[in-house]
This record gives structure tokens, C-alpha cells and sequence, in this order.
């Protein structure tokens, strides 16, 4: 399943990639903000998921479940 998290603060654009239950991982900052891109594998992973983000740097704000992730040539391959 495919999902957007929205919040405040920066992380490592690769800090994030390196769970294995979190793929696909897109880092966009766009300050004040930060979005973040990513499959999950099993929705019971997203508290885990959350505070990775939290322990990273990012207040996550909002979490939105998505049809389709953005494409673009700079995706981390998971």
C-alpha cells in the first residue's frame, strides 16, 4: 500500500529508505515542509514508521494512504 506523510522538519533523504518494511521511500522537502513517499508493506508497520520519521527529524503531521506513488527518475530503489 502506497502512502504520503506530511510534516515539519528535514531528514537524510536516504535515512529513511533503510527499513525494510518502508519502500519505494521519496523524501521531498519543500520547507517549511517535508514529504514523504513510500510503499508499505503491511499497514501494522505504520506506528514503526512513524517514529522512524520522528527519530529522523520530521513531525509527521498528516498520513494519507495513495492510489499511486510520484514517478520520478530520483526514487530510492527499494
Amino acid at each position: 500500500m502506497n502512502y504520503v506523510f506530511r510534516g515539519c522538519g528535514a531528514i537524510p533523504g536516504g535515512a529513511a529508505e533503510s527499513a525494510a518494511d518502508f519502500r519505494d521511500v521519496l523524501v521531498v522537502p519543500v520547507p517549511p515542509e517535508t514529504i514523504v513517499f513510500g510503499t508499505v508493506a503491511d499497514p501494522g508497520d505504520l506506528p514503526r514508521i512513524l517514529r522512524r520519521l520522528e527519530s529522523l527529524g520530521m513531525h509527521v503531521e498528516s498520513v494519507h494512504r495513495v492510489r499511486e506513488l510520484p514517478r520520478t527518475e530520483h526514487r530510492a530503489l527499494g
